[in-house]
């Protein structure tokens, strides 16, 4: 991600940041950064890096994938007809089921994702959960002691607006940070929403917890006269072709996207 500002200058600043904490950081991101020499900041999820397993939106796509199974009944009331009992066939079909299930899973509330997080590890119980895809403690003592920022994205990725008990909020705020302490020394700055999940109950909760800074997903530039410091934007990059990414980069995407919308 990039959260840059707007300014006269010919060179607009910009900072690189990676959320989640996952393996492929250290060993391709780290040396291209370091090759150009240029600073960036990494979030990590502290039981992901605890216990050596990605983030739930991770598993969902493992499963889906790996899984030698063809149905899938997910029968809470809360579910939608549509995706109550599955169908898919190959490994496209089930790429299309999960392009639906997790954008779903992500409007939840956190005591109902972790329900259907809990069916679908039941129903494609025969794959076993993928390790070695996040980094160690030890590797973000390295990343820090070049002069990498690491900073906090929660203890267990949920969306922290959809979080209704506040003492778990504070938990996942607050522990992560206190974990990034024990391992790196020192509590972070910045708090990375998951999935850009926030809410002005999430803000006040951060400040409590300790931190100065919280990062958001808005697909625009950081205004430092409008922007609060609690809800800093950010552009969203992703693996597709470059002419694509300098169009995020420079905001013309984001720019297109809301005339189309209008």
């Amino acid at each position: 991600m990039l959260s840059g500002q707007p300014a006269s200058y010919k060179k607009q600043p910009a900072t690189i940041l990676f959320d989640d904490g996952y393996k492929d950081n250290i060993e391709y991101a780290i040396p291209i950064l370091e090759k150009y020499r240029c600073p960036a900041s990494f979030y990590v999820v502290t039981d992901c890096i605890d216990k050596n397993i990605p983030t739930w939106t991770y598993i969902v796509d493992y499963l889906l994938q790996n899984t030698s199974k063809t149905t899938l009944q997910l029968d809470m009331g809360f579910v939608p007809e549509s995706l109550k009992k599955n169908t898919f066939n190959d490994y496209s079909g089930k790429l299309a089921f999960g392009s639906r299930l997790k954008p779903w899973m992500k409007s939840l509330s956190n005591d109902e994702r972790r329900l259907v997080m809990t069916a679908l590890s039941a129903a494609f119980s025969e794959v076993a959960a993928p390790a070695g895809k996040m980094m160690s403690w030890d590797d973000l003592r390295i990343m820090k002691s070049e002069g990498y920022t690491i900073g906090s994205h929660s203890v267990s990725h949920p969306l922290l607006a959809s979080v209704k008990d506040e003492k778990e909020l504070f938990f996942e705020l607050n522990e992560s940070g206190k974990r990034i302490q024990q391992e790196l020394g020192q509590f972070p700055l910045t708090i990375s929403y998951p999935i850009g999940s926030y809410d002005d109950r999430v803000i006040n909760i951060s400040r409590q917890a300790g931190y100065k800074m919280g990062l958001a997903v808005k697909q625009q530039f950081y205004n430092t006269a409008t922007d609060d410091t609690f809800a800093i934007p950010r552009v969203e990059l992703y693996n597709e072709a470059l002419w694509k990414c300098k169009l995020r980069i420079t905001g013309v995407y984001s720019w297109v996207k809301k005339r189309m919308k209008a």
